[in-house]
């Protein structure tokens, strides 16, 4: 009985000892495999994203106080959107034209009401001028 249970011990640790070896092995063997080539792939489209959103983010500063230039800036987006119908791939810049888009048109409708205000008080100024 006792041979038994010291051959199931031994064998417990040689067990232990073996997993143990392979947890460090792969924690400190560096990864050999090259990416495919989707996931290249997906890599050179997240990488013209990100220096696509630094350029319009440029292009909006410039832009900013102009709601004929912000629809155009929409009119972009929104053909971007139309050629990447149907590419899975595409879903992140797809996603970033969309808010790019709600922002824009957000920024049209707050110039616009400012232009509206701006243009009340000039017309109530000019009442008081007349009533004075």
């Amino acid at each position: 009985m006792k041979k038994v249970v010291l051959g199931l011990g031994v064998l417990v640790a040689f067990l232990f000892g073996v997993v143990a070896y392979n947890v460090w092995r792969a924690e400190t063997a560096p990864v050999v495999k090259t990416p495919g080539i989707v996931e290249q792939g997906r890599e050179g489209l997240h990488a013209k994203l990100l220096a696509q959103e630094q350029r319009e983010a440029q292009i909006e500063k410039l832009y900013w106080d102009s709601p004929e230039k912000l629809r155009l800036l929409i009119k972009s987006h929104q053909d971007r959107i139309d050629q990447l119908k149907g590419n899975d791939a595409g879903a992140e810049v797809v996603a970033h034209d969309r808010d790019a888009i709600a922002r824009l048109e957000k920024r049209i409708t707050d110039i616009e009401a400012e232009q509206a205000a701006q243009e009340k008080a000039a017309e109530e100024a000019q009442k008081a001028e007349k009533e004075q």
